[in-house]
């Protein structure tokens, strides 16, 4: 019967990249499970690391990736690749210190555990799912476990290694919550892409236990923003609906102009024409009221002089536009601060080093 199953797994291993996308991480955790219980350990292998390999809504609960950490070590136990199944244990360990094996494991594979453990911080850290909070309202908690009482330092730190806030620094028995709050050192949330919570041993403590290797647990985290829906801001105000703040001497001249020259010619041609004749006083009179109507369209235009009407009607209109600028900009920042962080925690790894 163990032959039957063994040939039938063998068999689906080889169609699996063609039907791994519709398979769920746990299905695969559990065909990776049986395929070790019936030695087919590159499939099971293929299987498991696919499993702990998902991300998201779909990914393994903590105790599942546990569970598939534990057969992978196994697994490459099984398979002479004694590096890979001590990297998955390690895994293991850094996800779940306090882990404790099923005894049905042979004792080459309880061996590799152990070395992983001894060679690990007693300090494990766990995270949730995809997370989304209201940076300045909401927190992202991720759980320290320790086997004994280390003090440690975790931080958020950037891409670039710059640090962007402390999350604890001290000592803590047993687990202990971090808390996040979305925002950084300044109180502003970090701009979108790819951070890191890195715990490592304070400087004390790694006095306290002699140095020897130095060691920091990181848990990768990717920010994202959805898109928000904000108002454009008001164009500034055009020329075209601006006054003059000053009087148009060039325009005031083009005004006085006509009425000089109209004012002229009815005074002045009628005595060419006719020599000898004298204007009328009805002509000057005319004369004259075209020639004035045209001085005063000059003075209407006030030339060369400071027009204050006109000056408080375009401040009015800019100091307008300025209050609508900054409130249509308040309200598109009130909607980006109120916008979901969305949090994306990885895997977490262990990075051991010798102390200098």
């Amino acid at each position: 019967m163990n032959r039957m199953f063994a040939a039938g797994l063998a068999i689906s291993v080889l169609l699996v990249p063609a039907v791994a996308r519709a398979q769920t991480a746990a299905s695969m955790l559990e065909r990776g499970v049986r395929a070790y219980g019936v030695h087919e350990y590159d499939g099971g292998a293929w299987l498991l690391r696919r499993a702990l390999a998902v991300e998201g809504p779909g990914a393994l609960s903590t105790a599942e990736a546990s569970k598939g950490l534990m057969y992978l070590a196994a697994t490459e136990v099984a398979r002479n690749q004694r590096d890979s199944a001590l990297a998955a244990a390690r895994r293991l360990i850094v996800l779940d210190a306090r882990y404790r094996p099923d005894q049905t494991f042979p004792p080459d594979v309880i061996a590799v555990l152990q070395e992983a453990r001894r060679a690990a911080p007693a300090v494990s850290i766990r995270a949730p799912g995809d997370t989304a909070i209201r940076p300045g309202s909401d927190v992202f908690v991720v759980r320290l476990g320790a086997t004994t009482s280390p003090e440690v330092t975790a931080t958020i730190m950037g891409a670039d290694g710059r640090m962007v806030r402390t999350l604890y620094t001290g000592a803590f028995r047993d687990s202990i919550d971090l808390r996040w709050n979305g925002l950084d050192a300044s109180g502003n949330p970090p701009p979108d892409g790819r951070y890191a919570i890195v715990v490592a041993p304070t400087a004390r403590e790694q006095r306290r236990t002699g140095g020897g290797a130095t060691w920091s647990l990181r848990l990768p985290l990717e920010l994202a923003r959805p898109a928000v829906d904000t108002t454009p801001l008001p164009a500034a105000p055009p020329d075209s609906l601006l006054r003059p703040e000053r009087g148009d001497m060039k325009g005031a001249i083009r005004a006085l102009a006509p009425g000089i020259a109209a004012g002229a010619a009815i005074i002045i041609l009628p005595k060419a024409v006719a020599s000898g004749e004298r204007a009328s006083s009805a002509r000057l009179i005319v004369g004259g009221s075209v020639a004035i109507a045209g001085i005063a369209a000059f003075l209407s235009r006030h030339p060369g002089q400071s027009l204050s009407s006109n000056t408080q009607y375009n401040r009015n209109l800019r100091d307008s536009w300025k209050r609508n600028v900054a409130e249509i900009s308040r309200r598109n920042a009130d909607r980006v601060r109120q916008a979901k962080l969305i949090i994306r925690p990885g895997a977490p790894t262990l990075v051991v080093g010798e102390a200098p």
